[in-house]
């Protein structure tokens, strides 16, 4: 069982929502799943990913708002402050603090408003997360009991818990890439490619999901692919017990998310594996002048840990980009 099934917080989610499972992360997923669907099922008409959004909202009581600079911040907190809503002096503090996105149930919502205001930092380089933190946040609301909702909720992010936000992105994911409205858009304009690519990334956010950043959008293509795949992020790291730049395990790393069909293939790189010098991905990363959008086929088997060990040697392709101080990769296998 993996670390985040064993997590406190993630198992005592389980138990508010009286889930009884040997994995309560699947146990949670499935519950918000069938909430959801029966919501679907309900609806009339035709549901677009958009008005899917919209009737999760509607359902969840939710409202939200993105502030966009400093003075919309202010403002948003004097307006609620001022109607009683004491809770929002801390909104500055808990933004500075590094939270992205916080919802809050509202005491004094009057006659026609929604029970629940969820506040999105939309400022600077936050504005790329705007899309996914309105369904994080609607996550946290699909996992709260009844009796929470009743009583106990007054805002999330009450305390910082690493494994519940996760489990909140994995739910976020769904929601925000709806796999019954999103894969049938997704098979349709793969069919000019042979898998998943960069240029499917950009056909698919343009068509389908264009509020949503190009790296949720490029994870969602690879999660609900066929085909199998790996998105990777490669930028500088140490080994976890280790300090930092200093330390002898100082290397580029990487994070990645497969998809089913890469499990079932065995194509897969560990979190935090280093980067071999060999691959593309750490020749874009340190091209003297960058470099455009970079392809090559390679072997997996030349990834190896620092016990010697190596991964299996598939076939791959790599498609890199570099930005910033990190590189994107999405690998397909050959």
């Amino acid at each position: 069982m993996g670390r985040l099934q064993q997590a406190p917080g993630v198992v005592q989610i389980a138990r508010d929502l009286s889930l009884a499972s040997a994995d309560p992360v699947e146990a949670i997923l499935d519950h918000c799943r069938t909430r959801v669907a029966s919501w679907v099922t309900g609806f009339k008409g035709r549901l677009t990913l958009q008005r899917f959004h919209q009737l999760i909202d509607d359902r969840l009581n939710l409202h939200h708002v993105v502030v966009k600079s400093d003075l919309e911040l202010d403002d948003l907190i004097r307006e609620q402050t001022g109607c009683g809503e004491a809770i929002f002096e801390t909104l500055k503090d808990e933004f500075a603090g590094g939270t992205e996105a916080i919802t809050f149930k509202l005491r004094k919502a009057e006659v026609g408003m929604r029970q629940h205001l969820a506040v999105i930092d939309g400022r600077g380089q936050r504005a790329a997360r705007v899309f996914f933190g309105k369904r994080h946040e609607g996550s946290h609301l699909l996992c709260l009991s009844p009796l929470q909702l009743s009583f106990v909720f007054r805002r999330t992010h009450a305390t910082k818990n690493a494994a519940e936000e996760r489990l909140m992105d994995r739910i976020g994911g769904e929601l925000a890439f709806y796999p019954p409205l999103f894969r049938p858009q997704l098979n349709r304009l793969q069919k000019i490619y042979v898998g998943p690519c960069f240029d499917l990334v950009d056909d698919v956010r343009n068509a389908v999901c264009p509020e949503a950043s190009w790296t949720t959008t490029a994870i969602a293509v690879v999660e609900q692919n066929e085909f199998p795949a790996l998105f990777l992020t490669a930028r500088y790291a140490s080994k976890t017990r280790d300090p930092g730049p200093e330390s002898p395990s100082w290397a580029l790393r990487v994070s990645v998310r497969a998809n089913q069909a890469a499990k079932s293939a065995g194509l897969n790189i560990p979190w935090n594996y280093r980067v071999p010098e060999t691959s593309l991905i750490y020749r874009a990363f340190h091209a003297p002048l960058g470099m455009l959008d970079a392809h090559a086929d390679e072997r997996l088997g030349i990834w190896t840990a620092s016990n010697g060990s190596r991964l299996l040697d598939l076939p791959i392709h790599i498609e890199a980009r570099k930005h910033g101080d990190q590189v994107t990769a999405i690998i397909t296998l050959n």
